[in-house]
């Protein structure tokens, strides 16, 4: 396929996209954009400092309260407002998409598979934000250009958005400090850990200006910020919140006639004095910092297709693993799943990738899905706890299988290729 070729791809299939995102605009979504709007308000309304209650991070409050001050403004649909930043921030995502596939080799192509796949559109017409959040993750990654310093601190800036926007965030600072502290322990170089500089240095300016606001004593004052860090899993202490994981089918197991999946307690304890949630928090915690110190040792590869692994792995085995995961927790990691299908992989991962995003759309849609009303109304026609746990299982087992593929370090890093007819292996 020539150059040209794939330019006319890219353009019309981009082009389809936004008509399609357009008309989403028009249309609310979840009731979790209720929730965003009384936000906003209350933000705007009492400032930040005494709105803050949680659940997402001062960053994203502030984009909710200036949402809410162009629907004072303006006499918009608060809906579309409030979608009008996460379509800016989605046609980010698949732009920087296109240079990271361009830079590994790949088929920018491949990009069209976030553009226009049921669903990543499906996550946008409901309404989520997880866009706003990727979109600084991706561009984390895209500038690690190389190994000096300058490229660790320009990553670690959008890295620091993400970090004060969204929970699913948290994981990748932990990844990124595992990466760190394992090139120090190994070569005494102190490079990597440069990245971590502007998150640390945004969360304390946020801290100082939490503490000085709120009227409160300065003890309790500096307490508010760091606790909604540390207790965002205890905002919905649930096994699986409608999440495809392994434990939707246990919670199903373990739930009474009548209960519903998501209101099984991930408190129950599955070793002495050791509860589910935090007994997955330190299996989760140490395989991602295993995962990021092997990765690490891959000195052929660029710093971003290291990272790409690593935020893939983090990404994945959050919302598989932990417990309290929502339907829209993948969103990060299927963003990466892009980029991996790119790579050189072995038929069984590339199915797994594509039978996992399908599974993700069936299960969202199927509990909030509006629009095209035929489909929607089929898919809740059928929705059902056993058919929600038949689709957790085909989703741990692609993931099992995406997993090993990323361990076995099959998704070996790309050099550039003459042509996009597919990238070479190192």
């Amino acid at each position: 396929m020539t150059r040209k070729t794939v330019s006319i791809l890219l353009l019309l299939g981009t082009l389809v996209g936004l008509v399609l995102k357009w008309s989403m605009l028009f249309h609310m979504g979840t009731f979790d954009m209720d929730s965003y709007f009384d936000w906003g308000r209350s933000a705007l309304q009492l400032g930040l400092p005494r709105s803050y209650h949680g659940v997402y991070f001062p960053i994203q409050y502030q984009l909710f309260e200036a949402c809410a001050w162009v629907v004072a403004k303006s006499g918009a649909q608060f809906f579309t407002i409030y979608k009008v930043p996460s379509l800016l921030c989605d046609f980010g995502t698949f732009s920087v998409l296109v240079l990271l596939l361009r830079r590994r080799g790949a088929n920018p192509l491949y990009a069209l598979l976030y553009w226009l796949h049921p669903w990543f559109l499906a996550v946008f017409s409901l309404g989520y934000c997880d866009f706003q959040f990727s979109l600084c993750v991706l561009l984390s990654v895209w500038l690690l250009r190389g190994e000096e310093i300058k490229y660790y601190l320009m990553a670690g800036l959008p890295l620091a958005v993400a970090f004060l926007m969204k929970p699913q965030a948290q994981i990748l600072i932990v990844a990124t400090f595992a990466y760190g502290l394992s090139r120090y322990l190994r070569s005494r170089d102190w490079r990597p850990l440069c990245m971590l500089v502007p998150p640390t240095l945004l969360f304390l300016a946020y801290e100082l200006w939490f503490t000085r606001s709120l009227p409160r004593p300065r003890y309790i004052a500096a307490q508010v910020l760091p606790l909604s860090y540390l207790n965002i899993t205890n905002k919905m202490p649930a096994l699986t919140a409608q999440m495809t994981n392994i434990w939707y089918p246990i919670a199903y197991l373990l739930k009474k006639p009548g209960q519903g999946v998501h209101t099984v307690s991930d408190q129950i304890h599955l070793l002495p004095y050791l509860q589910a949630k935090y007994l997955m928090s330190i299996v989760v915690l140490g395989l991602v910092c295993l995962y990021a110190s092997r990765v690490e040792r891959e000195t052929e590869a660029l710093p971003s297709d290291r990272f790409v692994k690593i935020f893939c792995f983090a990404c994945l085995a959050v919302p598989f693993l932990m417990t309290s995961a929502h339907e829209n927790h993948l969103f990060l990691g299927s963003l990466f799943l892009v980029l991996l299908v790119a790579e050189p992989l072995s038929l069984v991962t590339k199915l797994s990738i594509q039978v996992l995003l399908v599974v993700q759309f069936l299960n969202i849609y199927s509990l909030y899905g509006e629009h095209p009303h035929w489909l929607a109304d089929l898919l809740k026609r059928t929705q059902s706890d056993v058919l929600t746990v038949a689709y957790s299982i085909v989703a741990v087992i692609c993931f099992a299988f995406i997993a090993k593929a990323l361990w076995s370090r099959s998704a070996t890093p790309v050099l550039p290729a003459d042509s996009y007819g597919g990238p070479q292996r190192l």
